[in-house]
């Protein structure tokens, strides 16, 4: 499917350059069109080798031009650009969009194959469609927020971009989606819808039941115990998922007086006497006795660990360096696709004069375009 396909992204930030990312992973052609003075993410420090981490995380793979769209000569190129591309891809917000003319309606009228997906925070067609919107504040909106942290604590932002994140994922999906069933389309993602689908569980219980779920900190709002316990010295994550697990772990404790919440039922009636006994317990030895103990009772356990300590035990295969950066590969194997290219995220503009002589300019033009600040170039 991926072929000589061209994604154009006009985005910034991470739920649209991420989408530009998956895809080039997949082996698309994705040509950044940046502002002159670049996504935002690109000045956000620290750097290597001039480049942002901040910006690599998002944008590896790419081919970076530099346009002026506020130009007659701007609106030239990007509009050749939108001739040979497959899939547009933007988070611009759709005012701004259309005062460029870079909009659906008028893409459609250059391209009438165009596959376009836009992302914003509450919807296309929405009366808030220009609102702005970021990770956190959508957070807030969806109830997520409200949902994460402790019992009795403030609400607690999710320790990565989730909302972004999640969003440029169902992004790719749907793009991927319009590729195999053949364009035109235009794709309307929705912020705030993508975290409400997020909730799965919570807004069933909500919308049928009438239950609004509570912070619980660690653990698990109907499983018990399902959380992280302190040992000597960490923590370790205990996952009881079922009854015959929880019955396996109290014989192995020898708390047979445990025993009498054998049901989900009880178990969620007296969480709170459940986790503090439990505690008691595993406060009295380390990590890697509880995690050789429960792991011979086949109950499902995990010790905690930092990020350093999960790349060094799980991650050390998915990463390679370019240019001096270490970046995370494509996480899918497959025989059949060619994923995860080891690619590197591009200096701003480092491929404007490659790809407008892709386009027909010439040297000459490029140059001159380059002196009156409609585009610009590496070098």
């Amino acid at each position: 499917m991926t072929g000589n396909l061209r994604v154009l992204e006009l985005g910034n930030n991470i739920s649209a350059p991420l989408i530009g990312q998956i895809l080039a992973d997949l082996g698309l052609d994705v040509i950044k069109v940046e502002p002159p003075n670049g996504d935002d993410r690109r000045s956000v420090k620290p750097e290597v080798n001039g480049i942002s981490l901040y910006f690599a995380s998002t944008n590896r793979g790419k081919r970076s031009v530099v346009i002026n769209l506020k130009t007659t000569e701007g609106y030239n190129i990007i509009n050749k650009l939108i001739r040979t591309s497959d899939v547009i891809i933007t988070n611009y917000r759709p005012s701004a969009l259309k005062r460029l003319r870079v909009d659906y309606e008028s893409v459609k009228k250059i391209n009438d194959r165009i596959i376009y997906c836009s992302i914003t925070g509450f919807g296309n067609f929405s009366a808030e469609a220009d609102r702005p919107a970021y990770d956190a504040t959508i957070l807030a909106l969806s109830g997520l927020l409200d949902m994460t942290g402790d019992e009795n604590g403030p609400p607690a932002k999710f320790a990565t971009s989730i909302a972004d994140i999640t969003t440029a994922l169902l992004g790719a999906i749907s793009v991927l989606w319009a590729l195999n069933k053949g364009g035109p389309a235009f794709i309307d993602v929705p912020m705030i819808y993508t975290q409400f689908y997020l909730t799965l569980e919570d807004a069933y219980m909500f919308l049928n039941a009438g239950v609004i779920p509570k912070r619980t900190g660690s653990s698990h709002r109907y499983l018990v115990p399902y959380q992280a316990f302190k040992t000597t010295d960490g923590y370790i994550y205990l996952a009881v998922f079922n009854d015959e697990q929880y019955n396996r772990l109290c014989k192995a404790l020898n708390r047979d007086d445990l025993l009498k919440f054998n049901i989900i039922s009880k178990r969620l009636e007296n969480k709170a006497f459940i986790v503090s006994e439990l505690q008691k317990i595993f406060q009295n030895n380390n990590n890697e006795y509880w995690i050789n103990f429960l792991s011979k009772i086949d109950v499902p356990v995990a010790p905690v660990l930092n990020l350093g300590e999960a790349f060094e035990k799980y991650g050390k295969n998915l990463t390679y360096e370019r240019n001096g950066i270490k970046y995370i590969n494509f996480p899918v194997n497959s025989d059949k696709l060619n994923v995860g290219r080891k690619s590197y995220a591009p200096r701003l503009g480092q491929h404007t004069k490659e790809v407008l002589l892709e386009l027909g300019y010439d040297e000459n033009d490029i140059e001159d375009l380059a002196k009156r600040g409609i585009v610009y170039k590496e070098g």
